[in-house]
């Protein structure tokens, strides 16, 4: 059997995958099941696998899934949450006590007292620490951490979480500053919990988190709209990242929450680039066609990676991982800024009496000053470590202003919206 001949009996008979085609269930509606697991797989067995081979129908056909399942997914859920809106209590719900674990599992959280950088050089001694007492300094080397290279961050998230109280023996080159001779030591490290500071960081930040979620699910319960929804959606996203995380003993489902988070977090992102390309009124830019599709390119993507690395796990290196979270930063970064660009749009062509009418004074405001400290803190971190500012490590509090300027504005635009028209009150 010649090898297209074997290519086309695999995608036929296996393709894609039992996992795969559970996943197809899970993510398309009914209505369009029969197109994607038949017509599709027909166009990859005919067209693209005899032309390019297994591996790139593979990836052909993921493509036109990630391409097309989200527009689909957003419809599906337009419909459901705008005829059952009540409906989104369950999931809220479930975040919020995911948050309160997480909360709870603070006081089993151990604290080592040191920060180290991907060359594996400790940058940071938690004065008093339990680092700090066994002897490590700020420029050591790790060699080892419990008998694992730094570099092997794999095996180092598959490993047992320390318990409190309990001992890692790190393995550090040290290089005398006065000698310049380099010797090897040994360091015992007691684990102890949390310090006060950190865990009221971890509080400040689930609090804002809940109001995150809750300004987003109060405003679209009071006044369902494509605005609101968008504005649930960006709540859902900045609350599963602000709200602390229980440890999961099993790595798998670790990974699979962590992933999970990541892409609603992404989604929250690419939900408030949304919401304010059509709030308070839809931008000539949302007319063109696939728009609304290329708002979301960058979270099928990182979905679909998401997807290829849980079910296959390639092997990662350092420099992908590096690569990734440059790329990464650029998206988020990418969203924001063209968020604002966005914002300032609105502000600028509307007249006076329209920006109060519609909100946008207080959402420029809350925006403002919510965003603009966290801001300058991200671009002094690229020229000089912020964990040496003053405030540094409460800088994001301003942030609690920004769900809080989102309901206001989306509730007043909704009450304007109902008022009628000269024209109709004639």
């Amino acid at each position: 059997m010649n090898p297209a001949a074997e290519d086309r009996r695999g995608i036929g008979s296996g393709f894609p995958g039992p996992v795969a085609r559970s996943l197809l269930r899970l993510i398309l509606p009914a209505d369009r099941r029969e197109e994607f697991e038949g017509d599709l797989i027909e166009e990859a067995e005919t067209m693209v696998l005899p032309r390019n081979g297994r591996r790139v129908a593979l990836c052909w056909f993921w493509w036109q899934i990630a391409a097309s399942a989200p527009p689909m997914l957003a419809r599906r859920l337009n419909k459901e949450v705008s005829m059952y809106p009540q409906r989104w209590i369950v999931p809220a719900a479930l975040l919020v006590i995911w948050g309160l674990w997480g909360l709870m599992d603070l006081g089993d959280s151990p604290n080592g007292g040191f920060d180290w950088e991907r060359s594996s050089v400790v940058i940071g001694i938690e004065p008093g620490g339990p680092a700090d007492q066994a002897g490590l300094r700020e420029g050591d080397r790790i060699l080892t951490l419990g008998g694992i290279p730094p570099g092997d961050l794999e095996t180092l998230q598959r490993q047992p979480r320390t318990e409190i109280g309990g001992i890692q023996l790190l393995v550090v080159e040290r290089t005398d500053e006065t000698t310049g001779v380099t010797t090897t030591e040994n360091i015992e490290i007691t684990y102890s919990g949390l310090p006060t500071s950190e865990r009221t960081f971890e509080i400040v930040g689930g609090v804002i988190g809940l109001v995150f979620l809750l300004s987003g699910l109060l405003v679209f319960l009071k006044a369902p709209s494509t605005p609101s929804l968008l504005f649930a959606i960006v709540g859902f996203g900045f609350a599963g990242i602000l709200l602390p995380s229980p440890h999961i003993g099993s790595f798998g489902l670790q990974a699979f929450m962590s992933n999970v988070f990541f892409v609603a977090f992404l989604t929250a992102f690419a939900s408030l680039l949304h919401l304010l390309l059509i709030f308070p009124k839809r931008k000539r830019v949302m007319e063109k066609k696939h728009a609304g599709r290329l708002i979301y390119l960058p979270v099928a993507a990182f979905t679909l990676l998401g997807i290829i690395n849980f079910i296959a796990e390639p092997p990662v290196d350092g420099f992908f991982r590096i690569s990734a979270a440059y790329v990464l930063g650029l998206i988020f970064l990418g969203y924001l800024v063209l968020s604002m660009v966005a914002l300032i749009h609105s502000f600028v062509t509307a007249a006076p009496q329209e920006r109060a009418g519609e909100g946008l004074n207080f959402l420029l405001a809350g925006v403002v000053i919510g965003l603009l400290p966290l801001t300058l803190m991200m671009v002094a971190g690229m020229f000089v470590r912020t964990d040496l500012l003053p405030g540094g490590d409460f800088i994001f509090l301003t942030l609690v202003l920004v769900p809080i300027s989102f309901a206001l504005a989306i509730l007043k635009g909704a009450r304007v919206s109902l008022q009628p028209t000269a024209a109709e009150s004639a």
